[in-house]
């Protein structure tokens, strides 16, 4: 027992010695990690849109139309950058980009609101940028729900009924909604957290696998396997030991001071998430070693895993729900470790969830480690004998 353990970490040493002598790989495990999660973030950082240029073509010039720009105004979403004559104006500006949105206030607006008549206000966005448009939508929304309640409710007072019945009248079905996660409903909330585990997964995938497209790429193998004591074990334990310990120390980092700095939730079983952060770090670790022995040059490595970055996220089910992708995706996202630990994650981080809420996630994610153990396993064992000088070795 304690001889492997010296042979594991005999390897360990190798490994370290190898990264530190390749310029490439320590950009993609030591600078990239740290370098994205900040300049990612930063992004987000003010995590919710404010001031969304919008239009207003006002037909009405009345004094109600002319409040109801000023509450326009008024909200943080949007800003009124321009009030036009005519939609033509309006519309030449959105297509420039100047502006995200037009509102459009027909003649008589103020008329036929005095009256108790319906009135029609237009709304014509970009919705080319759905983020921005549903912004504008809100805003527009609830400053006109105000309004027009505030009108109704003069109405029915002017009419006779008090100020208690006028209220009932106008809203006799209340409508209270509450957020429940993600109190502010900001973006950067939302995408902050799966930024840093998407950042954890890609680089500890790309990072192991450049190293071992490299043993291949210049006939390491013999070396490696003689520093192991041959043992396919020491291998795939002593590699994967450097990798998991470092990235436990970026995983710890992200989720303390990335956590602090970008203000983000952390809600739940702070154990239940080291458990899981463990499994999906081990999973991918096998995962990594098992891809990547079928390259032989780290640069096709690179080329190949760089490409996976996107659609193992989406596939993930985070940004895009998962029952809404065709069943084959469906069914292989559930192999890939990063789906049930962005679930798992989310719960706990936003949501407050315990052990007993992610149970299902953790015997996901333990089953895929032994499975990617036990297939890197069987390769690297393959790898290692049809290797001419680790043959003539052992026969000698």
């Amino acid at each position: 027992m304690i001889r492997s353990i010296k042979n594991i970490f005999t390897v360990f040493k190798r490994e370290v010695q190898l990264i530190t002598h390749d310029v490439n790989i320590i950009s993609v495990l030591l600078l990239a990690p740290l370098f994205y999660a900040f300049f990612y973030g930063s992004i987000y950082y003010n995590k919710i849109e404010t001031n969304v240029p919008i239009a207003v073509v006002d037909m009405d010039h009345s004094d109600m139309s002319s409040k109801l720009i000023r509450m326009l105004d008024a909200n943080q979403l949007i800003s009124v950058q321009e009030v036009l004559p005519d939609y033509n104006s309006a519309k030449t500006d959105l297509e420039k980009g100047n502006i995200q949105g037009i509102v459009f206030l027909p003649e008589r607006f103020e008329a036929d609101l005095k009256s108790g008549q319906g009135t029609d206000i237009k709304i014509f966005l970009n919705t080319t940028k759905f983020l921005v448009s549903n912004d504008i939508n809100k805003a527009v929304n609830e400053v006109v729900g105000t309004l027009s309640m505030g009108v109704r409710l003069k109405y029915f007072q002017a009419n006779g009924y008090s100020f208690d019945q006028a209220k009932e009248m106008i809203e006799p079905v209340k409508l209270e909604m509450r957020p429940m996660f993600n109190f502010t409903e900001s973006y950067g909330d939302f995408l902050i957290p799966a930024i840093l585990v998407l950042i954890l997964h890609q680089t500890l995938l790309i990072g192991l696998s450049e190293s071992v497209a490299k043993e291949r790429e210049q006939n390491l193998l013999p070396q490696l396997y003689t520093a192991s004591y041959r043992n396919v074990m020491n291998v795939i334990n002593g590699k994967g030991l450097f990798y998991f310990a470092l990235y436990s120390a970026y995983a710890l980092f992200f989720f303390i001071i990335n956590f602090y700095v970008f203000k983000i939730n952390f809600l739940g079983n702070a154990c239940a998430l080291a458990l899981l952060t463990a499994e999906m770090l081990l999973a991918v670790i096998y995962i990594s070693i098992f891809i990547s022995s079928f390259f032989k040059r780290k640069i096709i490595a690179l080329q190949f895993l760089t490409l996976t970055t996107y659609p193992l996220f989406l596939m993930s089910g985070y940004s895009w729900p998962a029952s809404s992708l065709p069943w084959y995706l469906q069914a292989f996202s559930q192999t890939v470790p990063m789906t049930p630990y962005l679930n798992g994650f989310v719960r706990i981080t936003q949501m407050g969830a315990g052990w007993h809420d992610v149970f299902p996630q953790i015997i996901q994610l333990a089953v895929l480690v032994f499975i990617s153990f036990i297939a890197s396993a069987l390769r690297m064992n393959a790898l290692f004998k049809n290797e001419p000088n680790i043959n003539l070795q052992n026969r000698g």
